[in-house]
């Protein structure tokens, strides 16, 4: 979706960006996902979250080696994210551990927080608004560069996703506080009958100066019962250029 999953609920890797979708995860939701970069650089992420009432607890870990020619040797951050929900709206928070080495081995350790909020109407429509790095601070070495960041989100289904064929899309506005301000935004269609079926996406939008990513993406899903199966596609020319990613979801 090009970055745009601001509103997309019930996907527990929300731990990394808006912790109030969690809050519509049925019972014990785990996802894990896999990327190989064209300069030999790879990235591995896994999160789960569980629902206990009102309450959704949910954690995580992303981990990015960079090739060995590059000046920073590795990127890894924990997150662990709490979420309470009352009626149509959910309120949550995550609390993230971020760590760079560079190619000299040395270290520098910061905390960060996120704050998220969602509005969802049903299985119709969904609004989320989330503040990354709303606040930080040094664990050891320097503060790492990590601006806050605000991003509100909007999702409409046009068809029941209880039904047979499925139809979403969802626009997002990203506001750095070191850049200008974007706008990205996908759509998700399929069929999905008795727990399989399959689902293509594609998203477009600018994307932040420094990051390389190209400002489309492509992709997909097989569903199975209580499985589903994620594939996209992303060019990222600081890292190599073609970069494909799979993802595992499983409902327990």
């Amino acid at each position: 979706m090009a970055g745009a999953s601001t509103a997309l609920l019930g996907n527990a890797a929300g731990v990394f960006r808006n912790p109030a979708g969690l809050a519509t995860i049925k019972h014990v939701l785990v996802e894990g996902a896999a990327s190989r970069y064209g300069d030999d650089s790879w990235e591995g992420m896994s999160a789960a979250a569980v629902r206990i009432g009102q309450f959704t607890l949910g954690g995580g870990i992303d981990y990015l080696r960079f090739s060995d020619t590059a000046q920073v040797r590795d990127n890894l951050q924990w997150a662990g994210s709490a979420v309470y929900r009352f009626g149509i709206i959910a309120l949550g928070t995550t609390l993230r551990y971020v760590s760079v080495e560079d190619s000299t081995h040395a270290v520098r350790r910061s905390y960060t927080g996120n704050l998220g909020l969602a509005f969802a109407l049903f299985d119709i429509a969904a609004l989320g608004v989330a503040v990354e790095n709303a606040f930080r601070g040094t664990v050891t070495g320097e503060l790492l560069d990590l601006p806050t960041t605000t991003r509100v989100g909007f999702t409409l289904n046009f068809v029941d996703p209880q039904g047979v064929p499925r139809l979403l899309a969802t626009v997002e506005g990203i506001y750095p506080s070191t850049e200008h301000g974007r706008t990205v935004g996908g759509v998700e269609g399929g069929v999905q009958l008795h727990g399989l079926g399959l689902l293509a996406r594609a998203g477009y939008g600018a994307q932040s100066t420094t990051s390389g990513t190209s400002s489309w993406a492509v992709g997909g899903s097989v569903l199975l019962p209580r499985v589903i199966f994620d594939y996209a596609y992303i060019e990222r020319q600081n890292l190599g250029g073609r970069v494909h990613r799979l993802g595992l979801r499983l409902n327990l």
